[in-house]
């Protein structure tokens, strides 16, 4: 994807982030707290999810020391990070300034050196992105700019190219709104389906597509998810 290819494609993503967090946090959602009162941390949300893209990787010394890493679940995860990247973006610059930041720092992310790491090399590219997210100061260009470097080494590491990126992250904002309008927030949605997770899912009705539609998408989900015993 061109770099004025990649631009459109992040404005267009940054407008998605922000209807889906107004939908699920309030319309003053960029204050820090839901409509609920419930206070929003985004960097917190991407130390968290990149806990959870580590342990898709065999790391561990005492256990399943001969598994391979979940290489989908990893960018599956970084999809995730995105959307918080994207929502942090937006709580602290306007759309405009927030795409320009991400699209530079994407520009300047490329690294041959992160091509065909050892695991714990990769883990460690990994951390780094924590290690920034873990950083409490004030959100300025440079701060955004040095996170979000972070994630595109992290999706390099991962060979998840921007294109990936943005089919997927299209496809778990479908998943993301229909999570919602299912009763997410509420605690009734069921997220295992027949024995798969609904990401599993998703992906299996987005490799039926001849083209990606959101629409299709969506309608495909809610008729497996009313099939459900």
């Amino acid at each position: 994807m061109s770099n004025s290819k990649s631009a459109n494609a992040i404005n267009e993503m940054l407008s998605m982030q922000a209807a889906l967090n107004e939908m699920t946090n309030g319309a003053n959602w960029r204050s820090g707290k839901t409509a609920l009162g419930k206070v929003i941390d985004w960097r917190r949300c991407i130390v968290m999810e990149t806990a959870e893209l580590i342990d898709s990787y065999p790391w561990k010394h005492w256990k399943s020391v001969d598994a391979t890493t979940d290489r989908e679940n990893v960018r599956v995860e970084l999809v995730d990070i995105w959307h918080f990247l994207l929502s942090l973006a937006l709580e602290n610059f306007s759309k405009d300034d927030a795409a320009d930041i991400l699209n530079k720092a994407y520009e300047s992310s490329d690294d041959e050196k992160l091509k065909d790491l050892s695991v714990i090399i990769q883990v460690q590219v990994h951390e780094a992105m924590m290690a920034k997210a873990l950083i409490k100061t004030q959100v300025t260009d440079s701060y955004l700019s040095a996170l979000t470097v972070t994630f595109f080494r992290s999706c390099q590491v991962a060979e998840l190219e921007f294109d990936q990126l943005y089919q997927i992250y299209m496809a778990k904002n479908v998943l993301n709104k229909f999570r919602q309008d299912h009763g997410y927030k509420e605690g009734t949605y069921v997220k295992v389906w027949d024995g798969k997770e609904d990401n599993v899912v998703m992906f299996e009705i987005i490799e039926r597509m001849t083209i990606f539609s959101g629409d299709e998408l969506y309608i495909s989900l809610k008729e497996t998810y009313s099939q459900l015993a």
